[in-house]
C-alpha cells in the first residue's frame, strides 16, 4: 500500500481497531486527520477550508454507509470464530478487508487529486522531506539490523496483535509464532526499494499538476495500482509470507483455549456494537 493511501486509510481503520476507545477516537477524526496531514504538508487557509469541507462529507459518508458494513462483517467473523476458523473463512476476511480499503481509496480519489493539484513547490518539498525522514527510520528499523533481530521484531508485533484479541498466549502458541518467524521471508530491502519507486513516481506525477488532464490520469493510475514498484522477487516473497501467515492464524485458532476464544469473539462483537452506535449518531 502506498504512503498516501496509508495516510488516508490507516488513520481511520487502524485507529478504529486500536487500544483506544473506538467511539471516542472516531468522533475525534475531524481534527485528528488534519493534524496528521499537517505533519506531512502544511496547508494554507484556502486549502485547509477545502480539505475540511471534503473531510466532513467523507466522514459523514463513512459513518452512514461504511460503519454498518463493518459491524455486519465483524459479527459474521465472530460467528465463524465461535466454532473455529477455516482457510476459506480467513480468505474471506482478507478479501473483505481489501475491499473495504479499496472502497475508501475510491471514494477519496477526487479529493486527493484536488488537494495535491493545489500544492505549491514548497509544500511538495515539505512532503518529500517527511518521506525521506520516514525512509531513514524504516531503513534503520527494518533493513540495517541483523536478521535475527528483524525476526524478533516480527515476533513481537504478531504477539502484541494476537494478545489484544486473546489475552496472554501460552508457551505452545508462542512457539508457533517463533516457528513462523523463522520461516518468514524478510522483505525489508525489497519493501524499501518499493517505497522509493512509488515516491519517485508520485513526485513525477506532482510535476504534471499544471497539466490537469495528464496529472489526473497519472494519479488515478497510481492509486489503482497498489502493486506499483514491487519487483517480481518481492511479490513472490509477499505471496509466500501470506500463505505462511494464514497457516499461523489457523494453527493459533486451533490452539485457543475456551477463555481465549470467548475473549476474541466478545471483542469482535464489542467493535461491531460500537460501529452500530456510531453509525446512528
Amino acid at each position: 500500500m502506498s504512503q498516501i493511501q496509508r495516510i488516508s486509510i490507516l488513520i481511520i481503520l487502524s485507529l478504529l481497531l486500536s487500544g483506544c476507545g473506538v467511539r471516542f477516537v472516531y468522533n475525534q477524526l475531524d481534527w485528528i486527520i488534519p493534524w496528521y496531514l499537517d505533519d506531512y504538508m502544511e496547508l494554507d487557509g484556502r486549502q485547509e477550508d477545502a480539505f475540511r469541507s471534503d473531510l466532513d462529507r467523507y466522514l459523514a459518508w463513512h459513518r452512514t454507509e461504511q460503519l454498518p458494513l463493518y459491524a455486519q462483517f465483524l459479527n459474521q467473523v465472530a460467528d465463524e470464530a465461535e466454532t473455529g476458523l477455516s482457510v476459506d473463512d480467513i480468505a474471506r476476511v482478507q478479501l473483505q478487508s481489501e475491499q473495504f480499503a479499496a472502497t475508501l481509496v475510491e471514494r477519496m480519489k477526487p479529493d486527493l487529486i484536488e488537494l495535491f493539484a493545489t500544492a505549491t513547490d514548497e509544500q511538495v518539498d515539505q512532503l518529500f522531506e517527511k518521506f525521506n525522514k520516514e525512509n531513514a527510520k524504516y531503513r534503520k528499523e527494518y533493513v540495517d539490523v541483523p536478521e535475527q533481530k528483524q525476526r524478533q521484531q516480527w515476533q513481537k508485533e504478531v504477539i502484541r496483535y494476537a494478545e489484544r484479541w486473546t489475552g496472554d498466549l501460552n508457551k505452545d502458541q508462542l512457539a508457533l509464532i517463533r516457528k513462523w518467524s523463522e520461516q518468514f521471508a524478510l522483505m525489508g530491502e525489497g519493501l524499501g526499494e518499493s517505497r522509493l519507486a512509488w515516491q519517485a513516481e508520485f513526485r513525477r506525477i506532482l510535476q504534471l499538476r499544471t497539466d490537469r488532464a495528464a496529472y489526473e490520469k497519472a494519479f488515478v493510475a497510481l492509486l489503482d495500482n497498489p502493486q506499483f514498484g514491487r519487483s517480481p522477487e518481492l511479490q513472490q516473497k509477499m505471496d509466500a509470507n501470506s500463505d505462511l501467515l494464514i497457516n499461523l492464524y489457523l494453527n493459533i485458532d486451533k490452539s485457543l483455549t475456551t477463555k481465549q476464544r470467548t475473549k476474541a469473539v466478545a471483542k469482535l462483537r464489542d467493535y461491531a456494537d460500537d460501529f452500530v452506535v456510531l453509525a446512528k449518531q
